[in-house]
């Protein structure tokens, strides 16, 4: 049975910087008709359960589709596409990003203009519990967890960068203005995030300790990057920031705050999401697939029956005898990054390309890497 992997749906052509996250409606309708019209069955994550169980998988052509971290056009776009075709979905949410309006807003069904939706950007955001709760009573959505923050945290005393505006550091509004997560598709962080502020090695929250900087360190980061060009310069102020360090060293939490934080986020979003939509909530989705021995062992005590694996995990999980199980997905997307760029594929038919290839065609294997070639080709012409 293939687990699948999504994350937005419509958005590519946003502004969003995380855009490349979202799959045309034109792959996802054109891939989900695919699924209908060849006779697959789609799972929630219950029905997978009990047939890992089994000792043969009894349908070949069955799928489980996932939709990680709660975008509001999973309610714009993706539900009715499922919908459309009677096909099960699983969205993972994080209520720190859950809106906290209560207004149902408009989907395709409600206005039909995919792409006016799609060109005033009114696809951008979260979902709120008024959405949420109407999928999950649906047929053909399972809402489930993916713990409570989606942090990112600093996880060593490392310096490697310092921030003037760049997009892949927005997570660290989510730090500064938590409330503000459900906005922060749309804020502006580079107004949240002190000009300057020194970046320290980072990774996913419920897989490491977080370091804690000196709070000091970002006044003398301001006061090195003043006297040197933050472009030219970059390398000699990173070098000047880690050796002030010694001066400004921070800390680590401790064993009880670490343990007191994952529970925070493995605990407390199960509860939640159960007590808002009076149901159990069984499976867990981890964050970037960002997990280790201590949220394992929490995820278990917290009563979740499985969590997915990390896609560069290599453990060898055996999901037929033990109690708790491991989900291994594989991600499926509209885009093509190579070191070069990042590029929209056109072809309406390319997610069936993908999954068929990850099905063993090797007809449909060779024509991907003969895409990626011709991007590949393309981007070497550009860049000479």
């Amino acid at each position: 049975m293939h687990v699948i992997m999504f994350h937005s749906i419509g958005c590519e052509k946003t502004n969003w910087h995380n855009h490349q996250l979202s799959v045309s409606i034109d792959h996802f309708d054109n891939f989900c008709k695919y699924l209908t019209e060849n006779n697959y069955t789609t799972y929630f994550f219950q029905e997978w359960y009990e047939q890992q169980n089994l000792k043969t998988d009894l349908n070949k052509k069955a799928v489980v589709l996932t939709f990680d971290d709660g975008y509001l056009d999973n309610w714009v776009y993706a539900y009715p596409i499922l919908e459309k075709y009677h096909l099960k979905g699983t969205v993972f949410i994080n209520p720190e990003f859950v809106d906290p309006s209560s207004k149902i807003r408009p989907s395709i069904k409600d206005i039909g203009s995919k792409e006016n939706l799609i060109e005033n950007s009114q696809a951008l955001g979260f979902l709120n519990w008024e959405e949420i709760k109407i999928m999950d009573k649906s047929n053909f959505i399972d809402i489930q967890s993916h713990s409570m923050s989606h942090d990112f945290y600093f996880s060593s005393n490392k310096i490697i960068d310092f921030y003037t505006g760049q997009a892949e550091y927005s997570w660290l509004s989510w730090n500064l203005k938590p409330e503000r997560k459900p906005n922060s598709i749309t804020d502006d962080a580079s107004k949240i995030i002190p000009y300057g502020t020194p970046i320290f090695e980072f990774g996913r929250a419920l897989a490491l300790r977080r370091y804690f900087p000196d709070e000091r360190i970002h006044e003398k980061a301001l006061e090195i990057i003043s006297k040197l060009d933050v472009i030219k310069d970059k390398h000699e102020i990173i070098y000047k920031l880690n050796n002030e360090l010694e001066n400004f060293p921070g800390r680590f939490e401790s064993d009880e705050e670490m343990e007191k934080r994952y529970r925070y986020e493995l605990f407390e979003s199960k509860k939640i999401i159960e007590k808002k939509l009076d149901k159990t909530v069984d499976f867990l989705c981890w964050p970037g697939g960002g997990y280790n021995e201590l949220s394992i062992r929490l995820s278990k005590e917290a009563g979740y029956l499985a969590s997915t694996v990390s896609s560069n995990d290599t453990g060898n999980y055996d999901n037929l005898k033990s109690v708790y199980k491991r989900i291994r997905r594989f991600g499926m997307g509209s885009f093509i990054q190579n070191s070069h760029a990042t590029h929209y594929v056109k072809n309406s038919s390319f997610l069936t390309s993908v999954f068929l290839a990850a099905k063993g065609s090797i007809f449909h294997r060779n024509l991907n890497r003969f895409i990626r070639l011709r991007f590949f080709i393309s981007d070497m012409t550009i860049n000479r």
